[in-house]
């Protein structure tokens, strides 16, 4: 995916983002991180096509997102977010198979065997006929992950996949992340934990009010001056044993 000067302002708010241009890496993992109201959610919603930017153009494979159908679109790009309300009165295995929709009719019956895979993948199979409101917040994160990969997306954009999920399970998909990136997917997530950040991505965007700071490679981006900048906070970098540099926030003395 490629952004080319685009910008998105909120109607009476500051954030946003502005004049944003880059490309995401294909097959690749990329998270972009920055300070509260950098415009990473925001920027997520405009790769998905959730808002429209006022200003530049966004393609996928060569070809401007907005020409897209949303069924087409729903076929190349999926979207793990937070909570849904929506589907709360539905089983593991119903949201799922929304899921298989932009395959299919939008009252077609979708059978149980297309989305097997996807409830193994993600251990959700013996919670397949258990109603989403009756899950914790981490197995509901599970099934939002189940569900869009019955999309079988090109890009999978995931706006902070580990909230709600233990460390067992964070491990779990992060990994899963790299493999699904291996096998050719383009992984684009947010997260607010900068050290996870640099150890999982092959890339890195570092954003600061709405706009694009740099991007690169976590050995390109480890700097504590451009950190301390872009958050704004004293930060060193630091060596710890068996996990190599560490980005640790330096307390400021009274």
């Amino acid at each position: 995916m490629e952004l080319q000067h685009v910008s998105y302002q909120y109607p009476s708010q500051e954030s946003g983002v502005s004049d944003l241009s880059g490309t995401l890496p294909i097959g690749k993992i990329t998270t972009i991180i920055g300070p509260n109201g950098a415009g990473k959610s925001t920027l997520l919603k405009i790769l998905s096509r959730q808002i429209i930017p006022h200003s530049g153009t966004v393609t996928l494979a060569g070809q401007p997102l907005a020409t897209y159908t949303a069924k087409m679109l729903a076929q190349k790009v999926a979207v793990v977010s937070q909570r849904h309300e929506l589907y709360d009165d539905m089983t593991v295995a119903a949201v799922v198979k929304m899921g298989r929709l932009p395959y299919h009719g939008l009252l077609a019956t979708v059978p149980d065997e297309e989305v097997r895979d996807y409830l193994a993948q993600t251990s959700l199979t013996p919670l397949a006929d258990v109603h989403l409101d009756d899950l914790s917040g981490g197995q509901q994160q599970r099934v939002w992950l189940a569900t869009a990969l019955a999309q079988q997306p090109q890009v999978l954009l995931l706006d902070e996949p580990t909230t709600y999920l233990d460390v067992h399970y964070q491990q779990d998909l992060m990994a899963q992340l790299h493999q699904l990136a291996a096998a050719g997917m383009t992984v684009i997530q947010v997260l607010h934990d900068i050290n996870q950040a640099f150890m999982v991505s092959d890339w890195l965007w570092l954003l600061r009010d709405g706009r694009l700071v740099a991007a690169g490679s976590s050995n390109d981006l480890r700097q504590a001056p451009l950190l301390a900048e872009t958050f704004q906070i004293p930060i060193e970098i630091v060596d710890v044993p068996r996990l190599g540099p560490y980005i640790v926030q330096v307390p400021e003395l009274k």
